[in-house]
């Protein structure tokens, strides 16, 4: 809910708490009681965990050092990437920030065929962002195998392709930040 939109109805969230409350163990001691009083984050991403479990992640998290002053193509080129489709260019993404950063990514994956919309907003749900084209790519050039065992998208670049159609980047068994419609 800390994205502002109700995702349920009113009803059913009264039921909802009411059965997590009935359910709470009961043989619960007051130091343990007390520690999730006070660490709220920690009870929120648990509940979180528990409660909404249609994206789980993939593995561990992956630090990645981003490093901004490079362009795009300086950032395709220490990826060694196999393939690059021409589309990916600066006009259509971007590059921000400057300066370089360690940034950790956690690959999420859902367990059905979803829209950008949706996955965007499953992502909120678990307090998380979808990564940046620069992220990608130090991600791609660090962890090269992972790419190749599945898709990995990147829905915080966007590029509107003739003015409707949404383009995002994503690197796939080719190793390649392809742009795909979204």
């Amino acid at each position: 809910m800390s994205s502002g939109t109700a995702s349920i109805e009113v009803g059913h969230f009264a039921e909802l708490s009411s059965a997590v409350i009935q359910q709470l163990p009961r043989d619960i001691d007051s130091t343990t009681a007390q520690g999730w009083i006070e660490n709220r984050a920690a009870l929120q991403k648990v509940l979180r965990a528990a409660l909404l479990p249609a994206a789980q992640s993939v593995g561990s998290t992956y630090p990645v050092t981003v490093n901004y002053d490079l362009s795009l193509a300086e950032m395709i080129k220490v990826g060694r990437y196999d393939w690059v489709n021409s589309d990916t260019t600066e006009k259509h993404f971007p590059m921000k920030g400057s300066g370089i950063k360690e940034v950790t990514t956690e690959l999420v994956h859902f367990d059905r065929g979803m829209g950008s919309e949706d996955v965007l907003l499953e992502l909120v749900k678990r307090d998380l962002r979808s990564a940046f084209i620069e992220e990608l790519l130090a991600f791609g050039a660090k962890y090269p195998e992972v790419q190749r065992q599945f898709p990995v998208v990147a829905l915080g670049s966007i590029w509107q392709h003739l003015g409707y159609r949404r383009e995002t980047c994503g690197m796939s068994r080719r190793a390649n930040p392809n742009p795909s419609s979204t």
